[in-house]
């Protein structure tokens, strides 16, 4: 029975959900973070149970900040004589038929620290499978579908319940059925905040200051909002204390330390009282206090994991803390300051507000993938008429990661620095060159730009234009941070470990140690000899690779792809390989294969397996073209990770890689023919070849079929229904018909 009561905008959505289940099979509920999901949800259960005795509900939730018991303690309050429990309780219940059971994700999620053990694991499975065979209806709930959807995809695949229902602020899957709560009849009730107020008085306080002092400056205008708030509160005889919640980038333990001693300048301490952390193993002494409407505390420090399903109705003002210079704001944290704590609103802008401080510039919702989420992993079992077709495999003992000649990556790099940016050609740089040439900033100021003005949804948020910008004298012990971050996505982008990316980038652009005392002669007169810019202090520098750093990341992924550096080689394994008895393939959950494609190597392989995005438009090309060509025999698709598929070594600018050809085939003449599948030609005539590395894949295939012998190769590209190969050059231009010919030509 449910004892509680729904809006009136609620009843609709859940009545429309019991009516679509007659017809659908896997549901989205899409609603915003304050609109009572939860609730409606439990009377949802309660009306379908009334129908379908004969179900048993899994509601799978995410451990973090609690959401799973949350979730429980909600349903035990607003429904009676439905039993309920946890995994455990489903694996044990010998008649689980109108049981409600709550997961918690991090139980049985493969990647997290598991707490159901493979034993446990197993029992869950054959627990489904009773209900299976004993005729009951298993229908799962996926709350927070957006943070496990992989996770989840795999054990709806493995559990097949009659009806699945995803539930999330921001869905990231699309299923038969999308039930959509808008924001605005939860504001009309009076649930959430009527506005979104982001950065309110920023720009002034640039105004006034003539800089914007980074993040920090931002908690001074949060507390003088928390401030009027609380006046207001009072002024009205409400005993609220609006609470203001501060959110770090994961990591960042040094920021998490500044900002604490921030607050303590401002007057709060950690021993005041006012100030609680939820960090991994480091909760408030008192919980409680923060879901209460009058707890005692006023800033709530915390990370990403609690950002989700987290609930606390007085929650009123987000900072949100940035780790490097550009990142993208995730609005499904605003949530989290969105609910209106008593369910009303006062006609006062004031406190029906809620108020995002955050210097990102970029604000992302929740995107939707269409056929992507549609895609499940089954298992194929090779066919016994399968070739026995047997390759010398090459793959990389360990990682040239570490094995890079740190000077091979100055000249490489000081080489492409010169053919962008010199100018006057004179084996230097200058500052107004890279300037003129590139659009390089110099300075010794930190450049900020974001978004204010207020928002009546959060959708609404993505079209807000309205930026200031702002910059600071960088500090290179408290921007330390940012700094870091920098470097770190710019040694990424190349590929070489940091600390080989950090000394080339130093010597390049760094000012000059002038005491140079743990320096060789030789690379003081190397450091000297290969310096771009002398000029730079330490400080101009730092804000240098700030500043630049996207065009930096952009530089140094140019030169992965297309230059070769001097690197120490790390062994290589060769083994022989054979098409594997098992492998795994996606199929399209909801469309049945019309064809079984019958010369592919392994049994039942279909044409729902041939659909975009599980494969590329030149992929389902050709393995059309090799199903109805007579010349072919069989194929097999390779995977394109993990010891049991095929293949060879490439090389990046600093480092190689395994790569994992796309095709084996073999004729009725017995030759084999390894296939790599790019992409073709755009209508225009551009290549729509989106992979970086073509060339360098090409010249390895090219290379190793040299040196091995014993099959046939060939790059595969679409232009239609037409396919063309080469195996002589690689070039993006697919109207060169001395390179690119028809596939059949070869085969």
């Amino acid at each position: 029975m449910f004892n509680a009561k729904l809006y009136d905008f609620q009843t609709a959505h859940e009545e429309n959900l019991l009516h679509k289940c007659a017809d659908h099979e896997e549901m989205i509920l899409c609603a915003p973070t304050g609109s009572g999901k939860t609730v409606l949800v439990c009377k949802f259960i309660d009306d379908y149970l009334d129908e379908n005795p004969n179900t048993v509900f899994l509601w799978l939730c995410p451990g973090a900040g609690g959401l799973h018991k949350q979730s429980e303690d909600s349903f035990a309050e607003t429904t009676s004589g439905i039993p309920y429990g946890d995994v455990y309780g489903f694996i044990t219940e010998p008649d689980p038929r109108g049981h409600v059971f709550f997961i918690n994700w991090d139980k049985i999620n493969k990647k997290s620290n598991v707490v159901l053990r493979e034993g446990e694991r197993k029992d869950l499975m054959t627990k489904v499978l009773s209900c299976h065979n004993s005729n009951i209806d298993i229908f799962m709930l996926i709350d927070e579908e957006h943070k496990y959807r992989d996770t989840a995809n795999e054990y709806i695949a493995n559990i097949q319940p009659k009806h699945v229902l995803r539930i999330s602020a921001t869905p990231i899957s699309q299923g038969d059925h999308v039930e959509t709560i808008k924001d605005d009849e939860v504001i009309s009730a009076g649930l959430i905040a009527t506005g979104i107020a982001i950065n309110e008085g920023v720009s002034r306080a640039i105004q006034e200051n003539n800089n914007l002092d980074d993040d920090i400056r931002l908690l001074d205008l949060a507390d003088k909002k928390r401030k009027e708030i609380q006046a207001e509160y009072d002024r009205l005889g409400l005993r609220i204390r609006p609470l203001v919640l501060i959110q770090f980038p994961n990591g960042s333990e040094e920021w998490i330390k500044r900002v604490k001693e921030a607050l303590a300048d401002m007057g709060y301490t950690e021993n005041s009282g006012l100030v609680a952390s939820w960090f991994s193993g480091d909760h408030p002494d008192h919980p409680e206090e923060i879901k209460k409407l009058d707890g005692q505390y006023a800033f709530l420090l915390f990370k990403q994991a609690i950002a989700t399903g987290w609930d606390c109705p007085r929650a009123k003002i987000l900072v949100k803390l940035r780790e490097g210079g550009t990142e993208r704001f995730n609005i499904q944290t605003v949530g989290r300051i969105r609910r209106m704590p008593l369910r009303e609103h006062y006609d006062n802008d004031l406190i029906d507000n809620c108020y995002l401080y955050t210097l990102d510039s970029q604000f992302t919702e929740g995107l939707t993938s269409a056929l992507n989420d549609s895609f499940y992993t089954y298992q194929y079992r090779r066919k016994q008429t399968a070739p026995n077709i047997v390759l010398t495999k090459e793959t990389l003992d360990g990682s040239d990661r570490f094995a890079v000649n740190p000077e091979a990556v100055v000249k490489v790099v000081r080489a492409t620095m010169l053919k962008e940016c010199d100018l006057d050609h004179d084996g230097r740089l200058n500052k107004h060159e890279m300037e003129i040439s590139k659009g390089y900033v110099f300075g010794t100021k930190l450049k900020t730009t974001a978004i204010e003005g207020v928002a009546r949804t959060t959708h609404d948020m993505l079209s807000l234009n309205t930026i200031f910008g702002g910059e600071h004298q960088i500090n290179n012990h408290d921007d330390g941070f940012i700094i870091r971050d920098a470097k770190r996505k710019i040694a990424r982008a190349i590929g070489v470990d940091e600390n080989i990316s950090n000394n080339a980038l130093r010597i390049l652009f760094g000012p000059e140690d002038m005491q140079m005392s743990l320096l060789s002669e030789e690379e003081i007169t190397f450091e000297r000899e290969h310096k771009l810019l002398s000029d730079m202090t330490l400080r101009e520098y730092n804000a240098f690779l700030v500043n630049n750093r996207d065009k930096l990341v952009d530089l140094f992924s140019e030169i992965s792809e297309n230059e070769i550096g001097e690197i120490k080689e790390t062994g290589v394994l060769v083994s022989d390989w054979s098409i594997p008895p098992y492998q795994y393939y996606k199929q399209h959950k909801k469309m049945a294969a019309t064809a079984i494609m019958g010369k592919n190597v392994f049994d039942n392989y279909g044409n729902n397996i041939l659909i975009a995005p599980n494969r590329t438009v030149t992929e389902v090309e050709f393995e059309r073209w090799c199903e109805g060509y007579d010349a072919v025999k069989h194929i097999y698709k390779n995977g394109d990770k993990g010891d049991e598929y095929f293949s060879i070594i490439y090389r990046k600018a600093f480092r190689r890689s395994n790569f994992y050809p796309d095709y084996i085939i073999q004729l009725e003449n017995g030759d084999v023919w390894v296939i790599e599948a790019k992409g073709g030609m755009t209508a225009d005539g551009s290549s729509n070849n989106i992979d970086g590395y073509a060339e360098k894949k090409f010249n390895a295939l090219k290379a190793y079929a040299e040196r091995v012998g014993g099959f046939k190769w060939g790059f595969v590209r679409a232009v239609g229904t037409q396919l063309y190969l080469s195996n002589t050059i690689w070039t993006e231009d697919m109207t060169n018909r001395n390179v690119w010919k028809p596939i059949e030509v070869f085969i």
